[in-house]
């Protein structure tokens, strides 16, 4: 990781990565509101969180600087292959068009991949590592999240997507 982007996202309050010792788990989101958003990718298309409701939303935050993310993504690409409902919105913290649309260039990705310039939008959601993902029922509202990287793979895809359709009472996804 460059250790200017360090530096840049230490002073803005995210940490480089998330550090954890025990396997990553989705857990219970907090249940304070997360505001609704419109982004704009790298070649400025805009897109409304609100867009997708109705439809279970996994909203994942990340960097192209950090190495769990860049492992990341290509299972988050997966999931989105095997999802029916559920759609998946990348968020990129704090980075440059540029340096994003060059990374996009190197793996493409088949999801928005949003920029949040100013960490405005990771801001109000409380992010405070990368990657963090908040997995959002059918009404859009948080139910699950976690602070590290998760294993997508392993994911029972339509028993979340039923899970969350039903207002996400139950939450049928394991945790390695």
């Amino acid at each position: 990781m460059p250790i200017a982007a360090a530096v840049v996202l230490n002073v803005l309050g995210v940490s480089a990565f998330a550090q954890s010792e025990s396997p990553p788990r989705l857990i219970a989101a907090p249940q304070d509101f997360k505001p609704a958003f419109t982004l704009e990718d790298s070649d400025r298309v805009a897109t409304a969180l609100n867009d997708l409701h109705g439809r279970p939303v996994i909203v994942h935050f990340f960097a192209t600087w950090c190495e769990p993310c860049r492992v990341e993504l290509p299972a988050l690409q997966r999931l989105a292959e095997r999802a029916g409902t559920l759609r998946v919105l990348t968020i990129s913290v704090a980075e440059p068009e540029a340096r994003v649309r060059t990374f996009l260039d190197k793996m493409p990705l088949h999801f928005p991949v949003l920029l949040d310039r100013d960490r405005s939008v990771a801001r109000f959601w409380n992010v405070s590592a990368l990657p963090t993902t908040y997995i959002l029922d059918a009404r859009l509202q948080p139910r699950l999240f976690v602070e590290s990287d998760y294993p997508w793979d392993e994911v029972d895809v339509p028993a979340l997507e039923t899970s969350l359709s039903n207002g996400g009472e139950q939450h049928a996804v394991p945790s390695p």
